[in-house]
C-alpha cells in the first residue's frame, strides 16, 4: 500500500530539512537499509535511508527543496500502484508541514502587543520559538492566546505579530529591542547578490546568537613553548612510517582530555536542572567547511591513545568534508579545540557552543624571542586562549585548566602515559 514518507528527525535540534540530492528516481526500487536521498540538516548532511523494501512512486519535494520535521517528502509502495496527487503545491514543489499551523484569525491589534497575564502558560511550537527568535520577540507576549490547541502559538501567530510590527522595534516582555537587520536598500538592489543561507549557516547563526549574548564569556590566555611537543610529534611520524600521522591538534584534544580529567571544577556544563557535570572528555574538533563549521567530536578522547586520537581525528575530518558524519558523531561534546594556526593566526578569542562549558582557540606556532636564564632565545610559542561560561566555573578554575594544558604540552612525554 503507498504510504507518506516523511522527513525525518535527523540530529536533536532539526526543525527543517533540505533535499540535497535524491539517490533514487521515480519508479526506482529499494531494498531496506539502501539510501534514498541525502538531507542536509542543521547540522550536517546525513544520508536518509530506506525502513522496508519498496519502490519511490513520486517525489514530492525535488533537489533542492525543503520540508518541515514530519512533513511528506515521497509517496513510496510497491511497483504498479496508483498515486494520489500531492497534497500541495505544484508538481516539483516543496511540500509544506502537515496544517498544524493553518490556524483562525489572527489576535486584535490590542491582544497582539499586550504581555499575556503571569499565570498564562506559554505554550509554543518549535517553528513559532526559532521564528520569534530570528526576531527579537519575546513569546510571553503571545502566552496562552496562540491559534493552536489551548492557546499555543504556532508560526502564523508569530508572522502576524511580526507583520503588525512592521520595521519598528521587536517586541519583549522587557520592552522593545532592536529590530532586526533592515533588507537592502533599493539603490542597492543591483549590486549586491543575495544567497539563502544554507541549513548549516542558519544554525550556526542561531546557535552563536544564543550563546554570546546569554552566556557570560570570560577568557585566559597562556603562551606555550612547543620545543619539546613538536619533537615528539617528529619522533612519532617517522616511527610511525605511512601509518596515521600526529598532528599538533591532535596532541592539544589529547592535553585537553587529560586536563579536563584533572579539573571537573570546569568541565561541567550550566543547564536547567543545575551543573551538569561530566564523566567523560568528549573534545569536538572545529572543521572549516566551505558552507560553515562543523565540530565532529572525539568521545572519550582521555581513554584513547594520542595514535589512536589521530587515526580518528583524521577519519572524522575526512567523512565531514565529504558530508558523510553520523548523527552521534557531531553530538555530545563536553569541550572544543578550534585551531586557526594553519590559516597563520597567532591568537583569536572563540564563541562557546552551548551546553558546552568551554571552547579553545589555538594559534600558529611562532619563532619568538623570549627571555631565558638572563639571555634572549628564540624559541617556537603557541598562544592558547580558552573561552569559559562564568556561570558554571571562575576565572580561577579556566586558569588552572589552562595552566595544566600548557605543563601537558611542555612536558608531552606525559601525552603518552
Amino acid at each position: 500500500m503507498a504510504e507518506e514518507l516523511v522527513m525525518p528527525r535527523l540530529s536533536d535540534t532539526m526543525e527543517r530539512g533540505t533535499i540535497a540530492r535524491w539517490l533514487k528516481r521515480e519508479g526506482d526500487a529499494f531494498t531496506s537499509g539502501e539510501v534514498l536521498a541525502e538531507i542536509e540538516t542543521d547540522k550536517a548532511l546525513m544520508e536518509l535511508n530506506a525502513y522496508d523494501d519498496g519502490v519511490l512512486l513520486r517525489i514530492l519535494v525535488p533537489d533542492g527543496g525543503e520540508a518541515d520535521l514530519g512533513a511528506p517528502i515521497a509517496i513510496v509502495g510497491q511497483a504498479g500502484e496508483e498515486v494520489p496527487d500531492p497534497p500541495a503545491g505544484a508538481a516539483g514543489e516543496p511540500v509544506a508541514a502537515p496544517p498544524v499551523d493553518a490556524e483562525p484569525a489572527a489576535p486584535s491589534s490590542a491582544s497582539a502587543t499586550a504581555p499575556a497575564t503571569p499565570a498564562a502558560e506559554l505554550r509554543a511550537s518549535p517553528v513559532a520559538r526559532r521564528l520569534a527568535g530570528e526576531h527579537g520577540i519575546d513569546l510571553r507576549v503571545l502566552a496562552g492566546r496562540g491559534s493552536g490547541p489551548d492557546g499555543r502559538i504556532v508560526k502564523v501567530d508569530v508572522e502576524r505579530l511580526i507583520g503588525k510590527l512592521g520595521e519598528g522595534p521587536a517586541l519583549t516582555a522587557a520592552g522593545p529591542t532592536p529590530a532586526p537587520p533592515k533588507p537592502v536598500p533599493a539603490s542597492l538592489a543591483g549590486e549586491v547578490r543575495i544567497e539563502r543561507p544554507s541549513s548549516m549557516l542558519r544554525a550556526i547563526a542561531q546557535r552563536m546568537g544564543e550563546s554570546n549574548g546569554p552566556i557570560p564569556h570570560f577568557y585566559v590566555e597562556s603562551q606555550v613553548d612547543m620545543r619539546r611537543a613538536l619533537d615528539l610529534r617528529r619522533e612519532l611520524n617517522e616511527a610511525l612510517a605511512g601509518d596515521a600521522k600526529v598532528s599538533v591538534t591532535d596532541m592539544i584534544v589529547r592535553a585537553s582530555a587529560l586536563a579536563l580529567m584533572e579539573h571537573p571544577e570546569v568541565h561541567r556544563s550550566w543547564v536547567a536542572e543545575g551543573l551538569a557535570y561530566h564523566p567523560h572528555a568528549n573534545v569536538g574538533i572545529a572543521v572549516a567547511l566551505d558552507e560553515g563549521l562543523i565540530v565532529p567530536v572525539v568521545r572519550q578522547a582521555e581513554a584513547r591513545s594520542l595514535v589512536e586520537i589521530a587515526r580518528t581525528a583524521d577519519d572524522l575530518a575526512e567523512r565531514a568534508r565529504a558530508g558523510r558524519l553520523l548523527q552521534d558523531e557531531i553530538e555530545g561534546g563536553t569541550f572544543t579545540v578550534s585551531n586557526l594556526g594553519m590559516f597563520g593566526v597567532t591568537r583569536f578569542m572563540a564563541i562557546i557552543n552551548p551546553p558546552e562549558p568551554a571552547i579553545l582557540a589555538v594559534g600558529a606556532t611562532v619563532d619568538t624571542p623570549v627571555a631565558e636564564g638572563g639571555e634572549v632565545v628564540v624559541r617556537p610559542i603557541m598562544t592558547l586562549t580558552l573561552s569559559c561560561d562564568h556561570r558554571a566555573t571562575s576565572g580561577a578554575g579556566g586558569a588552572a585548566l589552562l595552566q595544566s594544558l600548557k605543563r601537558l604540552l611542555e612536558q608531552p612525554v606525559l601525552l603518552l602515559a
